[in-house]
């Protein structure tokens, strides 16, 4: 029997389940959580949902997982945490906190004493990365973003938490596979992967919609992910994937419209027009063209546009 399982406020003896809300350090909001301690020794693993407030199918996802879970079937540990921020989830509130404007997912690994979103990701990161010796962030396509599904996993000069990053990536049934070099800093599997912990992003579902079919999807392929680091029995193949070397992302640099020209899943040639921004006139202000020559993984669908909104992503 193994011992009990403690991260900040809770704990789950061998063999059990605890269900309660996380209390972190100057962390107004308690977040829900599942602890899952098996009958026999085994690595430890993080999934997280509802990084970003308004992705709700990696959310429902996430707590299906947690409510699945029986810990007597588990070799290791794995703990649940389906709304990781739970103020952006209550608001509603599309990227970024509602309190600070930050966005969680470039806040890592935060700031003890800085702004709510650099908070959590310190606390985050301090008190439940430092648990995990593997870590799943499902995500998807927030309120106004259209997304095909794709896996993320951090390019890092350890070459052992890189592999084992790409093969727990590749196990979704999900096409594309991504091998970021650092175009999206301050995030949890960047974080994880260069303290050490093999990391990923899954992503599916879109628009503020909880996709149930999309949420099968991270489901099934965090399971898998279990099954092939030994946590629990079960089935491990993985289909035909593309890999993806180049995460090409695209910004607005002014306010006013958005007009793509292109669709999802869509693949663009290099110098290819991709879509136009015009001002509240409806005049064309500034055309947007693609860098490379690739596949359309993200596409925001929202008229209104800010300045440094994102656009689009082309994988190539």
């Amino acid at each position: 029997m193994g011992d009990t399982w403690k991260i900040a406020n809770l704990s789950a003896a061998a063999e059990e389940k605890t269900k309660g809300r996380l209390e972190l350090p100057s962390i107004e909001e308690k977040l829900p959580a599942f602890l899952a301690n098996g009958s026999q020794e085994g690595p430890a693993v993080l999934v997280m949902g509802g990084i970003h407030g308004c992705e709700y199918t990696s959310i429902d996802a996430a707590l299906k997982i947690g409510a699945a879970l029986e810990p007597e079937k588990l070799k290791g540990k794995v703990a649940v945490l389906p709304i990781a921020n739970p103020a952006s989830f209550y608001a509603r509130s599309i990227y970024v906190h509602p309190r600070d404007g930050k966005n969680l997912n470039r806040m890592f690994p935060g700031s003890e004493h800085g702004t709510d979103a650099e908070r959590l990701a310190f606390w985050l990161n301090k008190a439940v990365f430092s648990e995990m010796d593997y870590i799943i962030d499902l995500h998807g396509g927030d309120m106004i973003e259209a997304l095909v599904p794709f896996t993320i996993y951090h390019v890092t000069e350890d070459k052992g938490v890189q592999q084992a990053s790409k093969e727990m990536a590749s196990l979704f049934d999900i096409e594309y596979v991504i091998g970021s070099s650092g175009q999206v800093p301050g995030s949890t599997y960047g974080c994880a992967a260069e303290r050490g912990i093999p990391a990923i992003i899954a992503e599916a579902g879109q628009q503020g919609i909880l996709g149930k079919e999309e949420s099968r999807v991270l489901q099934d392929g965090v399971w898998k992910i279990l099954a092939s680091i030994g946590v629990l029995e079960g089935g491990t193949e993985a289909g035909e994937k593309t890999d993806i070397a180049v995460f090409d992302w695209y910004r607005s640099d002014l306010q006013g419209l958005w007009y793509p020209e292109i669709s999802i899943g869509e693949r663009v040639a290099e110098g290819q027009l991709l879509g136009r921004l015009a001002d509240e006139f409806g005049e064309t202000v500034r055309e947007v063209y693609s860098n490379t020559s690739g596949v359309v993984l993200f596409l925001v669908s929202s008229l209104a546009i800010n300045p440094n909104d994102p656009l689009l992503a082309v994988g190539a």
